[in-house]
């Protein structure tokens, strides 16, 4: 854990900046960062500012912190659209999907999901939230993806995604593609909305409809990537291309 992430929960009830931690994190704290009273620790308010902690008291059941966080939070710029994977695969991908920042996670179904995937704990909130903030304490980052499930691909192609795509660059990976994504020029804020397909892709008719929708093809390179291989990078490419387009901007 490189920050320490604060819940409403975790506050001590009649102060405003000193928190009670019992759970993993405490663990973390005792047996890894082997911490003492006065030690000084990276933290942040989940969906909210990041700071320091001072560590006040040590016990085997709680660990005491008292946080100053004025840090502003990070602000994702990123919105993934997944075709809901295997369980296995999505655990290992929800705390990456975290770390490199993604605002919104929409996981959808499509023609090659198998249907029982729909029946994943990991669909609800108490399974897929720690994992998510996993991946936020390794980034140092506050921000939890917000979590939607679109059971049925045509209602949210054309009913739901042309408006969730206003003021956003939509973008579909598509092996063959006509345009490569490492060819795009992405301004250093601009928001995407860039949506991955399942293991074998998307089918014709899924494409056709999701370019309708306002989403535009890119190809993500000669060779055919695992799922947990091509969200990594799609969402580490977009980021390489928001900061050369940084770079560019620089007088």
């Amino acid at each position: 854990m490189n920050l320490i992430l604060l819940y409403p929960a975790d506050r001590i009830p009649g102060t405003s900046d000193h928190f009670r931690l019992r759970d993993h994190r405490r663990v973390h704290l005792l047996e890894v960062l082997k911490v003492s009273p006065g030690q000084k620790l990276r933290v942040g308010l989940l969906d909210g500012p990041r700071g320091e902690a001072e560590v006040v008291t040590v016990a085997a059941e709680e660990i005491v912190v008292r946080a100053e966080c004025h840090q502003p939070p990070d602000t994702p710029l990123t919105d993934l659209v997944l075709a809901l994977p295997r369980p296995k695969s999505l655990k290992k991908l929800l705390p990456e999907i975290a770390a490199l920042g993604v605002g919104r996670l929409t996981l959808l179904r499509t023609w090659r999901v198998e249907k029982s995937y729909l029946t994943s704990s990991l669909l609800r909130p108490e399974e897929h939230q720690p994992l998510f903030d996993e991946g936020l304490m390794q980034a140092e980052a506050t921000r939890r993806p917000e979590f939607t499930l679109e059971a049925r691909f045509r209602p949210y192609v054309e009913d739901r995604l042309p408006a969730l795509l206003a003021g956003r660059l939509g973008l579909v990976a598509h092996p063959g593609a006509p345009t490569r994504l490492a060819d795009l020029a992405l301004a250093p804020e601009q928001a995407v909305t860039v949506a991955l397909g399942p293991e074998g892709g998307f089918l014709p008719f899924e494409i056709e409809l999701l370019e309708v929708a306002g989403m535009r093809p890119v190809d993500l390179g000669p060779r055919i990537l695992r799922v947990e291989t091509a969200v990594v990078a799609v969402l580490a490419n977009l980021e390489l291309l928001r900061q050369r387009g940084l770079a560019s901007a620089d007088p």
